[in-house]
Protein backbone atom coordinates (compact mmCIF):
# COMPACT_ATOMS: atom_id res chain seq x y z
CA UNK A 1 0.00 0.00 0.00
CA UNK A 2 1.35 3.43 -0.81
CA UNK A 3 2.66 5.92 1.46
CA UNK A 4 -0.44 8.49 0.44
CA UNK A 5 -3.29 5.74 0.54
CA UNK A 6 -2.15 5.36 4.04
CA UNK A 7 -2.23 8.63 4.88
CA UNK A 8 -6.13 8.70 2.97
CA UNK A 9 -6.96 6.35 5.60
CA UNK A 10 -6.07 7.98 8.44
CA UNK A 11 -7.55 11.30 7.17
CA UNK A 12 -10.60 9.49 7.12
CA UNK A 13 -10.26 8.86 10.21
CA UNK A 14 -9.68 12.04 12.00
CA UNK A 15 -12.29 14.12 9.95
CA UNK A 16 -14.84 11.35 11.51
CA UNK A 17 -13.05 11.69 14.71
CA UNK A 18 -13.01 15.78 14.52
CA UNK A 19 -10.26 15.94 16.95
CA UNK A 20 -9.45 19.93 18.13
CA UNK A 21 -6.06 19.92 16.96
CA UNK A 22 -6.44 18.32 13.56
CA UNK A 23 -9.58 20.67 12.50
CA UNK A 24 -6.96 23.64 13.84
CA UNK A 25 -4.15 22.33 11.67
CA UNK A 26 -6.46 21.76 9.00
CA UNK A 27 -7.86 25.60 8.69
CA UNK A 28 -4.44 26.73 8.77
CA UNK A 29 -3.76 24.70 5.70
CA UNK A 30 -6.79 26.00 4.07
CA UNK A 31 -5.73 29.62 5.39
CA UNK A 32 -2.54 29.19 3.32
CA UNK A 33 -3.62 27.26 0.32
CA UNK A 34 -6.75 30.40 0.31
CA UNK A 35 -3.57 33.21 -0.08
CA UNK A 36 -1.28 30.85 -2.68
CA UNK A 37 -4.33 30.93 -4.69
CA UNK A 38 -4.99 34.42 -4.37
CA UNK A 39 -1.22 35.27 -4.83
CA UNK A 40 -0.18 32.82 -7.38
CA UNK A 41 -3.59 31.61 -9.01
CA UNK A 42 -5.53 28.79 -8.54
CA UNK A 43 -4.10 26.57 -11.68
CA UNK A 44 -0.78 27.74 -10.55
CA UNK A 45 -0.79 26.82 -7.28
CA UNK A 46 0.67 23.24 -6.60
CA UNK A 47 0.08 20.98 -3.46
CA UNK A 48 4.14 21.00 -2.97
CA UNK A 49 3.66 24.99 -2.82
CA UNK A 50 1.19 24.35 0.19
CA UNK A 51 2.88 21.88 1.71
CA UNK A 52 6.45 24.22 1.35
CA UNK A 53 4.45 26.92 3.23
CA UNK A 54 3.01 24.95 5.75
CA UNK A 55 6.59 23.30 6.60
CA UNK A 56 5.49 19.85 6.14
CA UNK A 57 6.39 17.41 3.32
CA UNK A 58 3.89 16.75 0.21
CA UNK A 59 2.77 13.23 1.76
CA UNK A 60 2.20 14.88 5.15
CA UNK A 61 -0.02 17.14 3.34
CA UNK A 62 -2.49 13.83 1.73
CA UNK A 63 -3.13 13.75 6.04
CA UNK A 64 -5.01 17.05 5.86
CA UNK A 65 -6.66 16.96 2.55
CA UNK A 66 -7.05 14.61 -0.37
CA UNK A 67 -6.36 17.20 -3.14
CA UNK A 68 -6.00 20.57 -4.20
CA UNK A 69 -9.59 21.05 -5.57
CA UNK A 70 -10.69 20.24 -1.59
CA UNK A 71 -8.21 23.12 -0.47
CA UNK A 72 -10.36 25.46 -2.83
CA UNK A 73 -13.78 23.61 -2.22
CA UNK A 74 -12.90 24.61 1.59
CA UNK A 75 -11.82 28.24 1.19
CA UNK A 76 -14.40 29.38 -1.19
CA UNK A 77 -17.98 27.06 0.30
CA UNK A 78 -18.51 28.50 3.26
CA UNK A 79 -18.18 32.26 2.71
CA UNK A 80 -20.68 31.01 -0.40
CA UNK A 81 -23.09 29.30 1.92
CA UNK A 82 -23.09 31.98 4.53
CA UNK A 83 -24.00 34.92 1.85
CA UNK A 84 -26.63 33.30 0.64
CA UNK A 85 -28.48 32.10 3.83
CA UNK A 86 -27.84 36.80 4.26
CA UNK A 87 -29.47 36.76 1.16
CA UNK A 88 -32.55 34.64 1.63
CA UNK A 89 -33.26 36.36 5.32
CA UNK A 90 -33.49 39.73 3.62
CA UNK A 91 -35.57 38.60 1.09
CA UNK A 92 -37.79 37.11 3.74
CA UNK A 93 -38.08 40.54 5.79
CA UNK A 94 -40.80 42.44 4.56
CA UNK A 95 -40.21 44.95 6.95
CA UNK A 96 -37.40 46.19 4.82
CA UNK A 97 -38.18 48.08 1.65
CA UNK A 98 -36.66 46.57 -1.37
CA UNK A 99 -33.80 49.66 -1.38
CA UNK A 100 -32.86 48.50 1.94
CA UNK A 101 -32.59 44.68 1.29
CA UNK A 102 -30.40 45.55 -1.72
CA UNK A 103 -28.39 48.44 0.26
CA UNK A 104 -27.82 45.64 3.36
CA UNK A 105 -26.86 42.77 1.24
CA UNK A 106 -24.34 44.80 -0.61
CA UNK A 107 -22.51 46.06 2.57
CA UNK A 108 -22.74 42.61 3.84
CA UNK A 109 -20.71 41.44 1.14
CA UNK A 110 -17.95 43.62 1.37
CA UNK A 111 -17.52 43.27 5.02
CA UNK A 112 -17.69 39.15 4.55
CA UNK A 113 -14.77 40.29 1.65
CA UNK A 114 -12.98 41.59 4.87
CA UNK A 115 -13.74 39.05 7.80
CA UNK A 116 -13.05 36.04 5.30
CA UNK A 117 -9.96 37.48 3.02
CA UNK A 118 -8.71 36.11 1.16
CA UNK A 119 -11.55 33.29 0.72
CA UNK A 120 -14.15 35.23 -1.11
CA UNK A 121 -11.58 36.97 -3.45
CA UNK A 122 -10.52 33.52 -4.35
CA UNK A 123 -14.09 33.00 -5.34
CA UNK A 124 -14.35 35.97 -7.53
CA UNK A 125 -10.91 35.80 -8.83
CA UNK A 126 -11.02 32.10 -9.86
CA UNK A 127 -14.82 30.74 -9.93
CA UNK A 128 -16.28 31.93 -13.39
CA UNK A 129 -12.92 30.17 -15.36
CA UNK A 130 -12.26 27.63 -13.23
CA UNK A 131 -15.47 26.15 -11.22
CA UNK A 132 -17.73 26.52 -14.15
CA UNK A 133 -15.32 24.50 -16.52
CA UNK A 134 -15.00 22.15 -14.01
CA UNK A 135 -17.87 18.52 -14.68
CA UNK A 136 -17.64 17.70 -10.97
CA UNK A 137 -20.46 17.46 -8.85
CA UNK A 138 -18.85 19.88 -6.26
CA UNK A 139 -18.19 22.42 -9.39
CA UNK A 140 -21.69 21.84 -10.84
CA UNK A 141 -22.98 22.27 -7.74
CA UNK A 142 -21.24 25.83 -6.79
CA UNK A 143 -22.59 27.18 -10.02
CA UNK A 144 -26.01 25.84 -8.92
CA UNK A 145 -25.88 28.27 -6.10
CA UNK A 146 -24.17 31.14 -7.62
CA UNK A 147 -26.47 31.24 -9.98
CA UNK A 148 -29.02 31.60 -7.31
CA UNK A 149 -27.75 34.06 -5.37
CA UNK A 150 -27.29 36.03 -8.83
CA UNK A 151 -31.21 35.50 -9.33
CA UNK A 152 -31.64 36.94 -5.68
CA UNK A 153 -29.88 39.63 -6.24
CA UNK A 154 -31.02 41.04 -9.78
CA UNK A 155 -34.69 40.20 -7.91
CA UNK A 156 -33.75 42.85 -5.63
CA UNK A 157 -33.24 44.98 -7.83
CA UNK A 158 -36.09 44.89 -10.48
CA UNK A 159 -38.21 44.67 -6.99
CA UNK A 160 -36.47 47.92 -6.24
CA UNK A 161 -36.94 49.49 -9.70
CA UNK A 162 -40.42 48.29 -9.87
CA UNK A 163 -41.45 50.15 -6.81
CA UNK A 164 -40.15 53.37 -7.93
CA UNK A 165 -36.82 53.39 -5.54
CA UNK A 166 -34.58 53.11 -8.42
CA UNK A 167 -35.03 54.87 -11.94
CA UNK A 168 -36.92 52.30 -14.71
CA UNK A 169 -34.23 53.38 -17.88
CA UNK A 170 -31.73 51.83 -16.92
CA UNK A 171 -31.75 47.30 -17.47
CA UNK A 172 -31.72 45.44 -14.21
CA UNK A 173 -28.64 43.21 -14.92
CA UNK A 174 -26.84 46.69 -16.24
CA UNK A 175 -27.80 48.07 -12.73
CA UNK A 176 -25.94 44.79 -11.26
CA UNK A 177 -22.64 44.48 -13.36
CA UNK A 178 -22.13 47.81 -12.04
CA UNK A 179 -22.97 48.38 -8.45
CA UNK A 180 -21.41 44.55 -7.71
CA UNK A 181 -18.84 45.10 -10.18
CA UNK A 182 -17.32 47.80 -8.15
CA UNK A 183 -17.18 45.29 -4.54
CA UNK A 184 -16.07 42.08 -6.90
CA UNK A 185 -12.88 44.85 -8.32
CA UNK A 186 -11.67 45.47 -4.58
CA UNK A 187 -10.11 41.72 -5.17
CA UNK A 188 -7.13 43.86 -7.32
CA UNK A 189 -6.59 46.34 -4.47
CA UNK A 190 -8.23 45.70 -1.01
CA UNK A 191 -6.33 44.24 1.76
CA UNK A 192 -7.41 44.16 5.56
CA UNK A 193 -5.90 47.05 7.46
CA UNK A 194 -5.74 49.52 5.12
CA UNK A 195 -6.63 52.88 4.70
CA UNK A 196 -10.34 51.81 4.52
CA UNK A 197 -12.34 49.13 6.51
CA UNK A 198 -14.59 47.18 3.76
CA UNK A 199 -17.65 48.78 5.71
CA UNK A 200 -16.26 52.05 4.34
CA UNK A 201 -15.55 50.78 0.94
CA UNK A 202 -18.76 49.79 0.81
CA UNK A 203 -20.77 52.30 2.14
CA UNK A 204 -18.23 54.88 -0.27
CA UNK A 205 -19.58 52.58 -3.74
CA UNK A 206 -23.22 52.56 -2.34
CA UNK A 207 -23.33 56.66 -2.12
CA UNK A 208 -21.65 57.03 -5.40
CA UNK A 209 -23.93 54.86 -7.37
CA UNK A 210 -26.90 55.04 -5.59
CA UNK A 211 -27.19 58.64 -5.82
CA UNK A 212 -27.31 58.56 -9.69
CA UNK A 213 -29.53 55.73 -9.45
CA UNK A 214 -32.64 57.11 -7.39
CA UNK A 215 -35.77 57.83 -8.66
CA UNK A 216 -36.28 61.80 -9.44
CA UNK A 217 -38.86 63.62 -7.16
CA UNK A 218 -42.25 64.37 -8.67
CA UNK A 219 -42.71 67.44 -8.97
Amino acid sequence: MSKVSNYSRRRESAQSEGGADYAAKREDLVRIAARLFKEQGYQATKLADIAREAGMDRATLYYYVGSKEEFFRATVEGVLDANISEADKLLANESLSWMERLHAIYIRLMVSYEENYPATFVYIQEQMHQVGADETPWAQEIMKKTRAFDKTLIGFIREAIASGELRANVPPRLVENALFGMLNWTHRWFTPGGPMTGLEVAESFWSIFIDGMRSAPEN
